[in-house]
């Protein structure tokens, strides 16, 4: 048989195993993940990968006719995977949110700059540093910090929409209402429909004095949702 209709990348195998004995023995299904590489017209290189996606040592020649049994291309797999810088900024990050935890905060900011040192544009790190700062009463530092977070146009995806929000929220505790505006529009742009978050920039802008934006974002909020009370309340008072 030829190779020709297997091509070289990612594969995953499925093993079903059994674990236990007796009244305790139970199945579990097992997913493997391979580097493999055509070596001739009949034969595959096999090479498990950790769960990182790296190569371990470790490699099977198999049949094409048993590889074509046992493995299950996975053209996608590991092509998001993380970088060791990636992976070093998450494992400093997780120590100094445990530090912080328990109120040790210089060794939190130790931890945190590392993490930044790996991964200059984190923006939990950033985040973690900047709520650091707050807690031990440095509020210029907190300020650099968000306000670098808030120029990293860079870092509008998804997943840091609620990071965006609380930050808004921490700086509107604070009365850093423009600093607020700007992290709840950050978030606004990655939920442009969510009307909580229309109505977290108009409250800001009312505490900041500007009517005309808090209404314009309360209009907004309502047109999406008219039974948000809140919004609708803070109108009232905005317009008498």
């Amino acid at each position: 048989m030829g190779m020709v209709n297997i091509p070289d990348g990612i594969y995953s195998e499925t093993k079903v195993q059994k674990i236990g004995t007796m009244s305790t023995s139970r199945t579990q299904t097992i997913v493997d993940y391979y580097k493999c590489t055509r070596i001739d017209d009949q034969t595959m290189s096999v090479q498990i990968l950790d769960m990182y996606g790296d190569p371990m040592p470790l490699v099977e020649k198999v049949s094409s006719a048993d590889f074509l049994k046992r493995f299950t291309f996975e053209p996608d797999k590991f092509q998001t995977r993380k970088s060791p810088g990636d992976l070093a900024a998450e494992k400093a990050i997780a120590t100094a949110e445990r530090h912080v935890a328990r109120k040790e905060y210089n060794s939190a900011e130790y931890e945190y700059s590392k993490a930044l040192k790996a991964d200059v544009e984190n923006v939990r790190a950033n985040f973690g540093l900047g709520k650091l700062y707050l807690a031990t009463g440095e509020t210029d530092k907190a300020s650099k910090v968000f306000a670098s977070l808030a120029k990293q146009d860079n870092l509008l995806t998804p997943e840091n929409k609620h990071f965006f929000n609380e930050l808004g929220i921490e700086l509107r505790g604070l009365s850093l209402f423009e600093q607020a505006i700007e992290f709840y529009q950050k978030a606004l742009a990655l939920a442009p429909d969510d009307e909580n978050l229309m109505f977290n920039i108009a409250r800001a802008a009312s505490d900041n004095g500007d009517k005309a934006k808090a209404v314009e974002f309360l209009n907004r909020a309502l047109t999406l949702n008219p039974n948000l009370e809140a919004a609708r309340k803070l109108k009232e008072n905005l317009c008498v």
